[in-house]
């Protein structure tokens, strides 16, 4: 038996939509105990959101010229509701927020080429 009201993970529609759109993201890590050991909050415009891919950003504020990218879900994105800013006084159009069991990434240089 299914459950008719489970919310599909990728929704392509709405993964077009957030194209060009920015997208402030709460990261919460959490140790092997269930501590949390880091917080991330960062921001950017999405630059491309394909299920294979997941949703790439290219970030602004103290980040900005890096990319991130988060997994493909789209269940977890919702709109920003009024008076949400990110910490530099950006105001987003989406926010997704996640609790992560392991070690953060960091954001990836979009120049790593340079020698």
């Amino acid at each position: 038996m299914t459950d008719e009201t489970e919310v599909p993970h990728w929704d392509a529609d709405f993964a077009k939509t957030l194209l060009g759109k920015t997208l402030l993201t709460n990261l919460t890590f959490l140790d092997d105990d269930g501590e949390v050991s880091e917080r991330q909050q960062f921001f950017g415009v999405v630059i491309d959101a394909t299920e294979d891919e997941g949703i790439v950003l290219d970030l602004l504020g103290e980040h900005d010229g890096d990319t991130y990218t988060l997994p493909p879900q789209t269940s977890a994105i919702k709109a920003a509701e009024p008076g949400v800013t990110t910490l530099s006084g950006e105001t987003p159009d989406f926010v997704v927020s996640w609790i992560i069991h392991g070690d953060p990434d960091t954001p990836e240089a979009a120049n790593d080429d340079e020698a």
